[in-house]
C-alpha cells in the first residue's frame, strides 16, 4: 500500500462546517443519517411544543368559559334583585292614594335603580375581557413561540441540509475516492494530500506571478510525480475559466510545484491530472493537463518505466513538506 500523507481538504472543510451545523460526523454518509435524526429531532420538538401549547390554550378557554358563566349568572341575578325590587314598590304603594311627591321619588328611584342595574352589568360582562384578550393573545403567538421553541433543532437542520448539499461535501467524497484508489499503489509510491505550496520569490506565471498554491494531491512515485486536483465534475465546470476552474488550479500547482523542487536541486517534471468524480467535462485540460474519472487514475500513474529514484522520491517529500 501507498503511503498517505495529510488527508483530504475538501473533507477538513466538511468537519468545520459539521462543527458548525452542530453535528459529528466520521464519513461522508453520516451527513445524510444526521441530518435524518435531525429532522427527526426538530418533528417531535415541534409535535411537543404545539401539544403542550394545545394544553395551555384548553385552559385558557375553560377558565373564559367559567368568567362568562359566573358573569351570565351575575348579570341574572342582577335582573332578578332589580325586578323583586321594582315589584315590591309597585306592591307596597297605592298610586290612587300617593301624593305628586311622592310618585317623582319612585320615579327617580326607580331611574336610579335601573342606571345602577346597568352600570353593574356592564362591570360583570367586562370581567371577561381579560381572559378574552388573553386566550386571543395566546392563539395569535401560537406559532411564534412554537419557533422559538424548536429555533435551535430546526438550525441544526438547516446548518445539516447546508452540508449535505453544498458542493464541498461532493469534493469531499471524490477527494476521499481518490485517496482510496492510490492508495492501493505498491508502497514505494507516497500520496501527500491537501498540499499548500509557497515561496518567497514571485515566479512569473502566463500574465501573473505566483506565490502560493494548493494542490488536492501529488502522488510521488517510480513513474514520476502527479499533481492531482479533484472535482465531483459537471459539463459546464470550467466554462468561464477563472479560478474556480480546476484545469487552471492544477496548472498554477504544478508550475510552482517544478519551481519550489528546482529551486532545492530537484528538478523533477510534475504532471497534472484533473481527477472527476462526476462525468468528465466535455471541454480538454488542454496539451498538459489530464482528465479523467478516478477509476483510470490507477493505470495512468503506473504508466512508464521508473523515471525517480527512491531517494529522490524522499528528497520531494522532504522539500515539499
Amino acid at each position: 500500500m501507498a503511503r498517505i500523507i495529510g488527508t483530504s481538504g475538501a473533507w477538513k472543510d466538511v468537519l468545520v462546517m459539521a462543527r458548525t451545523a452542530g453535528i459529528v460526523v466520521d464519513e461522508p454518509s453520516d451527513v445524510g443519517i444526521q441530518l435524518a435524526r435531525a429532522q427527526k429531532v426538530l418533528y417531535q420538538q415541534d409535535t411537543l411544543a404545539r401539544d403542550d401549547l394545545a394544553l395551555q390554550q384548553a385552559a385558557l378557554e375553560h377558565d373564559l368559559a367559567e368568567q362568562r358563566s359566573t358573569s351570565a349568572e351575575d348579570i341574572a341575578r342582577i335582573h332578578a334583585r332589580s325586578g323583586q325590587e321594582t315589584a315590591r314598590l309597585a306592591g307596597s304603594s297605592d298610586p290612587e292614594s300617593l301624593r305628586a311627591a311622592t310618585r317623582l321619588w319612585a320615579g327617580l328611584s326607580r331611574l336610579s335603580r335601573q342606571a345602577q342595574e346597568r352600570a353593574q352589568v356592564r362591570v360583570r360582562s367586562r370581567a371577561v375581557l381579560p381572559a378574552e384578550r388573553a386566550l386571543e393573545d395566546f392563539i395569535a403567538d401560537r406559532d411564534t413561540e412554537v419557533a422559538r421553541r424548536v429555533e435551535g433543532a430546526r438550525r441544526i437542520v438547516k446548518g445539516v441540509e447546508v452540508l449535505a448539499h453544498s458542493g464541498v461535501l461532493a469534493n469531499a467524497i471524490a477527494e476521499r475516492a481518490v485517496i482510496r484508489t492510490l492508495n492501493t499503489l505498491p508502497d514505494d509510491f507516497v500520496l501527500i494530500n491537501d498540499l499548500h505550496l509557497s515561496t518567497n520569490q514571485d515566479v512569473p506565471f502566463e500574465d501573473s506571478y505566483l506565490k502560493t498554491a494548493q494542490l488536492d494531491h501529488l502522488l510521488v512515485g517510480p513513474p514520476g510525480l502527479y499533481a492531482i486536483e479533484t472535482r465531483n465534475w459537471s459539463s459546464t465546470v470550467a466554462a468561464d475559466g477563472d479560478e474556480a476552474d480546476p484545469v487552471l488550479q492544477v496548472t498554477r500547482a504544478s508550475f510552482l510545484c517544478s519551481h519550489i523542487l528546482k529551486d532545492a536541486g530537484c528538478d523533477q517534471i510534475v504532471r497534472s491530472v484533473v481527477a472527476c468524480g462526476g462525468a468528465p467535462p466535455t471541454r480538454s485540460g488542454g496539451a498538459h493537463v489530464a482528465i479523467m474519472p478516478t477509476a483510470r487514475l490507477l493505470a495512468y500513474v503506473q504508466y512508464g518505466s521508473p523515471l525517480v529514484s527512491v531517494q529522490q522520491i524522499a528528497d520531494v517529500c522532504r522539500i515539499l513538506t
